[in-house]
């Protein structure tokens, strides 16, 4: 519980605020809060409550407070002693924490932690102590609070003093100053936080007033510390600046273009809270070094004791990197050491340049570094100078060792890179040719380096339209965001992170361009570069130390754009892709055999292992898999070989289909239809469109299938089998039991004990609908045999669910009900088609036995697990049926809007 004295008096628990009462009661509460854990007499918490006008029977109105204050705060007034004591935490009053926080902040040495604990305690003060109780006591206690308010707030503006925030004091110390022009030592703060901005005119200004002030309104001059320092600033004694020494100011200058990078911005910030190094890292000509500078022009005034900058040249396209020791001596020049007295050896020198930092407050900028070794004897001394590193590593072991704090940099967004390439070519010539300006921006792909070559180029020359220039970065990318120079050349700065790395991730690097999906996991990595997968892990981690892919997800890497290019441009083996594609094709084929074991007719022949064993514990881990690669699946089905599209079509059909995911299926089937006129792949594109409800779309695909059958059992029961479905969804049911005559029959030549079982299901429905149910209830029971045999449960769900349907059809109700629950007990794990259509067929089941009211909580069930999976089809099935259940119920305008929401689905579909 907490207990705050500063405004109205409260207290608060887990985060909701008590209601004490009324203001006397308040008042009780307020003076025990004040001598926290010490009893307070009877007699005197009446005066302290009432002062001179105490009620009749003063005591017992007391204890009726004290009653009614226990009521809410439970146990935490006690009786002890005679009197009443408040048991609480100290930390948990507001006015015994602000004097605990400022008691600590003056026993510190170190100004910068001091300066913390103050505004902590300063933070507590929201308002007037003990605001709306106004006896006696109460105004002498507010009143000596008020006198420790204004005490810390004078230390915390010394405090800022000493710590060089002179700058941001000005924002508040002239109000402050005009408020009461005769306190000597605000005006002393006042006078030097102006001196140490360069405004010494206005310090001696500010000193007249204060004078004037005290003689007209005090009869008296200022005091000796005030008369010594106007004497100072006349002097222009350079201890008032914090030092007598020399003031580096070695910064570049800020970029002009810069734009955006709040977050980034902000992040640094903490330099000036609490730490004391920020690492700035991110990949080449993501910007890092403007940003740094950015941060540094703004916080000049920050660091009074000068600026320090260095360019490491860690990943220099030509030059070598700096030794730090060459960096120490050129920092000692600039602090004003004379070479004479630089020590000879790099450790003396180290130790020096420590000592002359450990008391400033300097800001040092190490850009580009190459790695923690290069920046650790460049760290200054002490606490007070604050330390920002760039560099295209992680740099780890700064983090680690020095509690450096990480701010990673990544591309700009589409608005930024637009602001950016508008800042440099200017707004006028962007608004001309807006579509042109547009494509430059999108393909500099976020990096402020590209952005700035494409904008040189365009400025270069300005007679050029744009669009020339657009369609030249269209046709060959890195070709256009070469300006010859080094430094600014994309390929050069690429090429130089890869210097600094080992020769398996250099040539890990260059064939992870080749992969055509937007990241890839270790296992398919491996498989590519053909090494083992801990050579590829350690190389995936050099690469993303320096900023080259980036692990996205855990395990997963991917790459920039323009870096993916270049990376494309080194790939040196010819096989890679291939090894990949077949990986990905035998991987699939192990996870589709996991998801559904009983269908190995259906699915062609598991390839060569390529790379690592897959590993799948159960079906779940290897619907896992497919659901994080089926971006990669794509891609391979489109970019491999013709031999990888139909593979991986006829390996996942099942499993898509199943879990719902009928647009990625149509995607990977239409690709392998188009690419190999595979007949399975033909089934099931036309099966995807039947799916989605387009069966008039799905029909000539099927018939493109059913002429390729040929001898292949496996393919004509497929074909039938989606043909059975398709035209039954067009109402042509005879023809659709025909159609599943012929797959059972297929099934039973082939001895496909698992399409057996499907057809079989699929029969039934149809005796179900012509009402032949003892013939259904054989179909179904064979089915459920065969589910128990193979030991396939979803399969089994799938028939027990039909049973359900014919009991409903005889009504046993008893049977129907048994046999929903038990069939989504078994699909309970399993999403998708399976559990939409039971969910679907048990509402409809319900409704046909016990009646609309009893069918609308399936019905709702099953359309909330179509929205979920994006089934649209499924939709217009259950809001249709819900409209009519509705209608039955009297529900008209529920009714008419399940019905128009059934419409608008429909149209959306067709």
């Amino acid at each position: 519980m907490e207990f705050r004295v500063f405004g109205a008096v409260e207290a608060v628990a887990d985060g909701v605020r008590l209601d004490l009462g009324h203001a006397r009661q308040r008042s009780v509460l307020a003076a025990l809060l004040v001598d926290l854990d010490r009893p307070v007499p009877a007699e005197r918490l009446i005066d302290r409550v009432w002062g001179d006008k105490p009620p009749l029977r003063a005591e017992g109105v007391l204890r009726t407070y004290v009653s009614r204050l226990r009521r809410v705060l439970g146990s935490a007034i006690v009786r002890r002693d005679g009197g009443y004591l408040l048991d609480a935490e100290p930390d948990d009053v507001d006015l015994h924490r602000f004097r605990d926080l400022t008691a600590r902040a003056r026993r510190l040495d170190d100004s910068g932690q001091a300066l913390e604990l103050v505004e902590q305690a300063l933070a507590l003060c929201t308002g007037d102590p003990f605001a709306g109780l106004g006896t006696p006591w109460f105004e002498a206690e507010r009143q000596a609070v008020a006198a420790e308010l204004d005490a810390a707030q004078a230390h915390r503006v010394d405090l800022a003093l000493r710590v060089g925030r002179h700058t941001e004091l000005l924002a508040e110390l002239p109000l402050r100053a005009a408020e009461r022009p005769w306190d000597e030592r605000l005006a002393g703060q006042l006078m030097l936080a102006l001196y140490r901005a360069g405004r010494a005119a206005d310090a001696l200004r500010q000193y007249r007033t204060t004078r004037d002030a005290l003689v007209e309104h005090l009869g008296t001059e200022p005091g000796p510390e005030l008369r010594e320092l106007h004497r100072r600033v006349l002097d222009s004694d350079p201890r008032l600046t914090g030092s007598g020494r020399r003031v580096p100011q070695l910064l570049p200058a800020a970029p002009a273009a810069f734009t955006g990078r709040e977050r980034e911005l902000a992040a640094l910030d903490v330099l000036l809270d609490r730490a004391p190094v920020a690492v700035v890292t991110g990949g080449g000509g993501v910007g890092k070094t403007w940003l740094a500078l950015r941060w540094a022009h703004g916080h000049r005034d920050d660091f009074p004791d000068g600026r320090l900058h260095v360019d490491l040249r860690g990943f220099d396209p030509v030059a070598e990197p700096l030794a730090p020791d060459a960096v120490v001596r050129g920092f000692l020049g600039a602090l004003g050491v004379p070479p004479r007295e630089v020590p000879a050896e790099p450790d003396a020198q180290a130790a020096l340049y420590r000592d002359l930092t450990a008391d400033r407050r300097l800001l040092v900028v190490l850009d580009n570094a190459r790695d923690t070794g290069q920046v650790a004897p460049l760290l200054p001394g002490g606490t007070s100078c604050a330390v920002l590193v760039t560099s295209r590593h992680r740099l780890t072991g700064l983090v680690a060792t020095r509690g450096a704090v990480p701010v990673p940099v990544d591309v700009l967004d589409e608005p930024q890179a637009a602001d950016v390439l508008a800042r440099h070519l200017g707004a006028d010539r962007v608004a001309a040719e807006p579509e042109a300006a547009d494509v430059l921006a999108r393909h500099g792909g976020g990096l402020p380096l590209a952005l700035g070559v494409l904008a040189a180029r365009a400025k270069a020359a300005p007679h050029v339209p744009l669009a020339a220039l657009a369609e030249e970065v269209r046709e060959a990318r890195l070709d256009a965001l070469d300006t010859g120079d080094l430094p600014t050349s994309l390929r050069a700065v690429f090429s130089a992170s890869l210097r600094v790395l080992g020769a398996d991730a250099v040539r890990l690097f260059g064939l992870l361009g080749l992969v055509p999906g937007p990241d890839v996991g270790v296992p398919a990595a491996a498989a590519l570069a053909d090494r083992p997968v801990p050579l590829v892990r350690r190389a995936l981690r050099e690469l993303e130390d320096a900023h080259l892919v980036q692990q996205h997800v855990p395990g997963r890497y991917r790459m920039h754009d323009l870096v993916r290019l270049h990376a494309r441009e080194l790939a040196d083996d010819p096989a890679a892709l291939e090894r990949l594609c077949d990986h990905y094709c035998h991987v699939a084929s192990v996870a589709a055999a996991m998801f559904t074991p009983g269908e190995p007719h259906r699915r062609p022949p598991v390839p060569p292992l390529v790379g690592p064993e897959p590993e799948f514990a159960d079906h779940r881990e290897a619907a896992r898999w497919v659901d994080e690669e089926r971006a990669c699946l794509l891609a391979i089905a489109v970019h491999g070989q013709p031999r990888h599209a139909a593979h991986l079509s006829r390996a996942l059909a099942r499993y898509l289909d199943t879990s719902a995911q009928v647009h990625d299926a149509l995607a990977l089937h239409t690709v392998a239809a188009e690419r190999t006129g595979d007949g399975f792949a033909l089934t099931n594109r036309g099966f995807c469109l039947t799916r989605l409800g387009r069966p008039e779309e799905a029909l000539p695909f099927l018939r493109r299938a059913q002429a390729v059958v040929g001898d292949d059992l496996a393919l004509e029961n497929l074909v039938y089998t989606q043909l059975g479905i398709t035209v039954g969804g067009l109402g042509r049911h005879e023809e659709a039991a025909e159609f599943h005559a012929r797959a059972l029959a297929a099934a039973r030549r082939g001895g496909f004990r698992h399409s057996v079982a499907v057809a079989q299901i699929n029969c039934g429905d149809q005796d179900i609908r012509f009402g032949r149910y003892e013939q259904a209830r054989l179909r179904l029971q064979e089915s459920v045999d065969i589910a128990r045999e193979l030991g396939d449960w979803g399969l089994g769900a799938v028939a027990l669910s039909t049973l359900g349907v014919l009991h409903g059809y005889l009504g046993d109700k008893a049977e129907a009900d048994e046999c929903f629950e038990q069939a989504l007990k078994y699909s309970s794990d399993r999403v998708g088609m399976l559990r939409m259509g039971m969910l679907f067929d048990a509402a409809a089941t319900k409704h046909r036995l016990y009646g609309p009211e009893a069918a609308l909580p399936r019905y709702r069930e099953a359309l909330d697990f179509s929205r979920r999976t994006g089934y649209q089809a499924e939709q217009v099935r259950v809001h249709t049926a819900l409209a009519g259940a509705l209608r039955e119920l009297g529900r008209a305008e529920e009714a008419a809007e399940h019905a128009a929401r059934a419409e608008e689905l429909r149209a959306n579909l067709r």
